[in-house]
């Protein structure tokens, strides 16, 4: 079969046809057949057959429709979540800079003209079809997106207030942490890496203005004596306490081997960072340091070797190491390391997930929460204050009436259902003592996807809607939210930061 003329053999094909409109004496040079056979052709061409005419209107339609593609495509990616995505850089503002002089760099570009779609999508939020791309977010109408733009930036004066958050190293809880510091409020941040936390806290740019409120701990939430333990001691150490989120969660369970680049600096305590640094560790290593003494009868180990816990194998995913799957250095754009195995929990049924992974998830999904929420109630009624609250951050996976719920990850999904669950029925009792307790959903700001199933799915167009500083913005709105308006929210699963079903 011959070649497939191209573009160029096309055009040469044009110049020979008004040549020989020109001059028809050029087809003397052709044989009588192969006069008969070209202008057979050409007429053919100019006239052709109804099958013909179906056909190239459908070759057309084709192009005409992957041009459409591609100018989406263009449009989309020029948001500037996509553009902030490819830079591998979380900023709680950032737009593509106007251009100076016009009328978008008068407000910021919010108000700016922005590029239309040839097919319309849905809204992430309000589910309406939407054709102008909003500047930041891809997958929002102009209205949503400007409303969910302004929430990254919200915030409330939160001066001597003190909270809880657990989950507090990266992602969602980092932002939050963050977003509560500067909102001026104490934060004492768990996490199972603490050295590790203290290091990302001490690199942000306004560090001085809040290290002295922030106070981070080691604490694996697996270990249900340990969270005991610390509920116990931050009872008796905090003067009040106005806000617990219980943020921490395992969705995707990762290996021994995901963790093992953090613990040499974990072993090695505050003595591995600079000075400036270590501060907000100080009560931990104090705390640990009474928990090992020959006259304590606790069991701490989820406290005092809460990185080490890390490398226990459970299963047999835990002995899995090699550059193949935990590449030395590589890390995503949270800092975290990269994980290149085939499969996962999400993608995980029933039968598949094992009875350790299953129980992980219930104690750091549900019952790590039931008992942070139990223990510290008095803690929280201490001060007398009726603006107090519990945001526990749930999922969609677990909401029952859920149209697009799949067969995968039932584990999870158990977890954020039992959250929500602890959330209806206490909700009514809380408040009565001013403490608003509520479950709020994060949205839709990572693909828990394999690293493979991922880049696929990212070659081909996806992303995640929303970022870590939209996931954070949600679930500390209630607070902002309350302590500006006066309207304390309570008893609600909310989501995009409004009340939504069970």
């Amino acid at each position: 079969m011959p070649p497939e003329p191209s573009a160029e053999d096309l055009l040469t094909c044009l110049r020979v046809l008004r040549a020989i409109q020109a001059d028809r004496g050029l087809l003397t040079r052709l044989t009588a057949d192969e006069r008969r056979d070209l202008l057979m052709m050409a007429g053919l061409v100019a006239k052709p057959e109804r099958a013909s005419l179906r056909q190239m209107a459908k070759a057309f339609r084709r192009v005409e429709r992957q041009a459409e593609l591609s100018q989406d495509r263009d449009a989309i990616e020029s948001a500037g979540l996509r553009v902030q995505r490819r830079s591998e850089r979380y900023a709680p503002l950032w737009l593509p800079p106007p251009e100076p002089g016009s009328e978008a760099a008068a407000d910021g570009g919010m108000a700016a003209e922005r590029p239309a779609l040839n097919a319309a999508r849905a809204c992430y939020v309000c589910k309406q079809p939407f054709t102008e791309v909003h500047r930041y977010y891809d997958s929002m109408c102009r209205e949503c997106g400007d409303f969910n733009y302004a929430r990254r930036e919200h915030t409330a004066d939160l001066r001597d207030r003190v909270a809880l958050v657990t989950g507090a190293r990266v992602k969602i809880g980092f932002q939050a942490a963050l977003k509560l510091l500067r909102a001026g409020a104490r934060v004492v941040a768990l996490t199972r890496f603490p050295v590790d936390a203290a290091a990302r806290y001490a690199a942000e740019p306004d560090y001085g203005d809040w290290r002295e409120r922030l106070q981070i701990h080691g604490l694996d939430l697996r270990h249900t004596p340990s969270v005991e333990i610390f509920s116990r001691w931050l009872a008796a150490e905090l003067p009040r306490l106005d806000y617990v989120l219980n943020n921490a969660c395992q969705t995707v369970r990762r290996p021994a081997g995901f963790f093992r680049h953090l613990l040499e600096r974990e072993a090695a305590g505050a003595a591995a960072l600079p000075v400036l640094e270590r501060a907000p560790l100080a009560q931990h290593e104090s705390l640990c340091r009474a928990l090992v003494a020959p006259d304590s009868r606790a069991q701490p180990e989820g406290l005092v070797h809460s990185a080490a816990l890390s490398q226990r194998r459970y299963l047999d995913e835990d002995y899995l190491e090699g550059e193949a799957l935990f590449p030395t250095g590589r890390y995503d754009e949270d800092g975290q390391q990269v994980d290149q195995r085939d499969v996962n929990s999400w993608r995980l049924r029933l039968h598949e997930v094992q009875t350790p992974e299953l129980l992980e998830v219930q104690l750091v999904n549900a019952i790590a929460p039931y008992i942070l929420n139990a223990r510290l109630k008095p803690l929280m009624m201490k001060s007398g204050a009726r603006d107090l609250h519990i945001v526990n951050v749930s999922a969609m996976e677990g909401q029952f009436y859920r149209t697009t719920k799949t067969d995968k990850h039932p584990h999870t999904n158990m977890a954020k259902a039992a959250l929500n669950m602890m959330t209806r029925t206490s909700a009514p009792d809380y408040v009565r003592d001013g403490i608003h307790m509520n479950a709020v959903d994060t949205g839709w700001v990572t693909d828990e996807d394999p690293a493979v199933h991922a880049a696929r799915k990212a070659g081909e167009g996806f992303a995640p809607p929303l970022d870590i500083i939209d996931g954070a913005a949600r679930i500390v709105d209630p607070i902002f939210s309350g302590v500006n308006s006066g309207n304390h929210v309570w008893g609600q699963f909310l989501k995009d930061y409004r009340p939504a079903p069970w």
